[in-house]
């Protein structure tokens, strides 16, 4: 790989498709009451989590000039692309829930609400409840930071890495500590989804650009050290969140295993499985996107036509889990990646900047504790 191409990072998109798989769990949990507590980590953290490697893999994917004109417009399409086409199947698949009167995330949904999802607004603050296809509510935050992102990018070309590490602590502190109006509670940040869910993706994502800097800035080091470091720092991460939320913390441990894990990628690529590890990264999109509707029309009607107990719930999620990669898997190859290739396509001929590679391709996945749970 020539030293100025952007690489895949095979075992971020990995930990991507752990994390969506957790949230999957967090949320199917719900359909019985009487499943163990030990199921209820705290996972709808990992949304920060997807919105700082979201900042990272972008950053370091796209030029600085990605940020300006022309290159800016070709920026946007190439995001919309990847994230719009799977969001507008899974909403008119809600609408089609709705239409069919079966209870879901569409109950109570108006005209309006329609609306605000199509157009990807609802982080946005216009509406007081999530509606449709509540997970959705974090591609509507991503979209907020991609529209700033010419001017994330400016402000980390022109200040030093000290400085916007500074910047970056400043936001968390403000926006999840400051008593802000806008969230009754402190701390209600880390819970934020239709109520301005778009300001606590902003200090993620600018955490992500930060990490990209700092990681190419890094030197030489023993790589098979640093991932090891690396994922265990993820690993850690996961069974704090498994036992108790800690939002400030998981930020920490999350933001350290993205850089660690980055900085020793490269002793990664001639390990058997690396390919298996990309193509499930490939999945987490869809994992995080289809997994909401296929609980509603498939996982909880199985659960009651077994009469399952709440015993038997591991094996009910490892089958779950199975299946539901498999479906992910199949709608990226015939529907998300044709739809986004397409898309892509429109306008080609017109000159564009330098691009991730087909193996580079900086996938976006958000995750978030649903409000149908009754969790924040």
């Amino acid at each position: 790989m020539d030293g100025n191409e952007p690489r895949r990072f095979v075992v971020l998109d990995f930990y991507r498709f752990v994390a969506a798989l957790g949230v999957f769990v967090f949320h199917l949990k719900t359909i019985d009451g009487n499943i163990s507590p030990a199921w209820n980590g705290s996972f709808g953290l990992f949304v920060d989590m997807f919105f700082i490697l979201s900042g990272f893999v972008i950053s370091y994917s796209y030029p600085a000039r990605s940020a300006e004109g022309h290159s800016y417009r070709r920026f946007m399409q190439r995001r919309i692309a990847r994230i719009y086409p799977l969001h507008l199947l899974t909403l008119l698949a809600f609408v089609g829930l709705a239409l069919a009167r079966i209870q879901g995330s569409t109950s109570g949904a108006s005209a309006s609400d329609f609306i605000f999802n199509l157009f990807l607004v609802q982080a946005w603050g216009v509406t007081d409840h999530l509606s449709f296809n509540t997970p959705a509510w974090s591609i509507s935050a991503e979209l907020f930071c991609y529209l700033l992102f010419p001017l994330l990018m400016y402000l980390a070309r022109r200040v030093s890495p000290l400085i916007l590490a500074l910047v970056v602590a400043a936001s968390y502190g403000i926006l999840a500590h400051g008593h802000l109006p806008i969230w009754q509670e402190r701390s209600q940040m880390y819970g934020a989804n239709f109520d301005y869910g778009m300001l606590r993706a902003l200090p993620s994502f600018l955490n992500g650009i930060l990490l990209a800097i700092l990681f190419r800035l890094s030197g030489n080091y023993r790589k098979r050290i640093v991932i090891f470091a690396g994922v265990s720092v993820f690993a850690l991460a996961v069974l704090i969140l498994n036992i108790f939320a800690k939002p400030d913390l998981a930020i920490i441990l999350f933001s350290l295993a993205i850089l660690l894990t980055a900085i020793g990628e490269s002793a990664f690529d001639r390990v058997p499985g690396a390919t298996w590890l990309a193509r499930l990264g490939n999945t987490s999109y869809a994992v995080y996107l289809l997994h909401e509707v296929l609980i509603i029309l498939v996982f909880a009607p199985l659960w009651k036509h077994f009469s399952l107990s709440a015993s038997e719930f591991p094996l009910f999620v490892l089958a779950c889990c199975i299946l539901l990669t498999i479906a992910a898997d199949v709608t990226y190859a015939y529907a998300e990646r044709p739809a986004r290739d397409w898309i892509n396509r429109l306008g080609s001929a017109a000159p564009r900047p330098v691009t991730p590679t087909a193996s580079a391709k900086p996938d976006v996945l958000e995750v978030e504790a649903p409000q149908t749970a009754g969790v924040r």
